[in-house]
């Protein structure tokens, strides 16, 4: 007989086991409101037969929504949504995601390191100006208490020095930086929630989150700095609006309208 390939990815293919796919799958749809409180959720046997996983796969996916109290399982009644209420999910356009200092005194911001670190590979591959070390600033946002963002602003050494981060008021060097910014060059990509990204936006380890790096530049094109955000995709998302302009009808071009 021949065996019936599973509608997910497999561990190879994705990078992500198939329960935390299905986990992934199941959290939006609850985040979305798909399911009622007063509406079961397809049994283990239809989300078996429906994403073609075993029956360990579906548990173990269930295991972790019930851990963070996304749902309640009755024996012999059904699998229910803990609550009806739809999460609300936040609207960033590209202007609104720069330009602000990351100041713990911001509402919802806390700061959770401010000292020089190790630049990851790729950000070194992509951003050669950082070098292999650079003052990074991490923080995470939440809006009612709930995490939404974990970001890290990587500053080169002579930006650093340049600004005072390694000495005085780092609020105030930082908030000199934000001010000279002149150019933003951002990257959107998807990624899965590492063990660090899995605690501060408590989500299971390989959930995955939208990710944005930007490269921040002066007025003469230098890099300032990089910005690192990932964003939980249930409670944030990027938006922006775009219009034509009122040049001749040949020349038409779109553009980003200002919020």
């Amino acid at each position: 007989m021949r065996r019936r390939r599973s509608v997910l990815s497999s561990t190879a293919d994705a990078g992500i086991t198939r329960y935390l796919q299905l986990y992934s799958i199941l959290s939006q749809s609850l985040a979305d409101g798909e399911y009622k409180s007063s509406k079961a959720l397809p049994s283990e046997p239809d989300l078996v037969a429906q994403y073609r996983v075993s029956r360990t796969t579906v548990r173990r996916a269930l295991h972790l929504l019930e851990q963070e109290g996304r749902i309640l399982r009755r024996r012999g009644s059904g699998t229910y949504a803990k609550t009806n209420r739809v999460h609300s999910s936040l609207a960033f356009n590209a202007e609104a995601l720069y330009g602000d200092a990351p100041a713990a005194k911001d509402p919802g911001t806390e700061i959770l390191q401010r000292a020089p670190v190790d630049v990851p590979a790729s950000l070194q591959a992509a951003h050669p100006e950082l070098g292999e070390k650079a003052f990074a600033v991490q923080r995470v946002r939440s809006e009612s208490g709930e995490p939404y963002q974990l970001a890290v602003t990587y500053v080169p050494e002579s930006s650093a020095k340049r600004y005072g981060l390694r000495r005085g008021s780092q609020s105030a060097g930082l908030e000199k930086l934000a001010k000279d910014v002149r150019g933003v060059q951002q990257v959107t990509t998807a990624v899965a929630a590492d063990a660090i990204a899995s605690k501060q936006l408590k989500v299971a380890i390989g959930a995955p989150l939208l990710r944005i790096r930007a490269a921040l530049t002066d007025a003469k094109g230098d890099l300032l700095a990089v910005d690192e955000m990932l964003l939980r995709p249930d409670r944030a998302h990027l938006q922006d609006t775009l219009a034509r302009d009122r040049g001749g009808k040949s020349k038409q071009r779109w553009q980003l309208k200002s919020a």
